[in-house]
């Protein structure tokens, strides 16, 4: 049974909370959260979020890093980060105006055209 701190997000970056399905932007969330820790950047600047981005995917290779070292397990740690990197990818889009269902037809775009380029599909004919 979910409780008032629970919190859903689907791709959109929408979210429900708790018992309600009280809807949540991903964005707006994420300026809440840290626009008291960094005003001037927040989630409006794309080197902050840049920055942040590739934090995040240190920490991640971090993970990997002690798994493949140590045979660390990490599995949550890991799926958390790989959200961490998820939610800064979106804010950066974002600014782009490439965010949500935008980005997921780009990147669409963008695997067609690199597999056209290595001959893995053939060139489309016609309208």
């Amino acid at each position: 049974m979910a409780d008032q701190n629970d919190v859903a997000f689907n791709p959109r970056g929408d979210a429900t909370v708790g018992a309600l399905p009280t809807p949540i932007n991903i964005y707006e969330l994420h300026e809440r959260m840290t626009s008291h820790l960094f005003p001037t950047w927040s989630s409006t600047d794309e080197r902050f979020l840049a920055l942040a981005l590739a934090g995040e995917v240190g920490e991640l290779a971090n993970m990997i890093k002690k798994r493949w070292r140590d045979s660390a397990v990490l599995v949550e740690e890991i799926r958390d980060e790989i959200a961490d990197i998820r939610i800064y990818l979106e804010l950066l889009a974002k600014l782009f105006n490439m965010e949500g269902e935008k980005l997921d037809l780009r990147v669409a775009d963008k695997l067609a055209r690199v597999a056209k380029k290595h001959g893995l599909i053939a060139p489309r004919v016609g309208p």
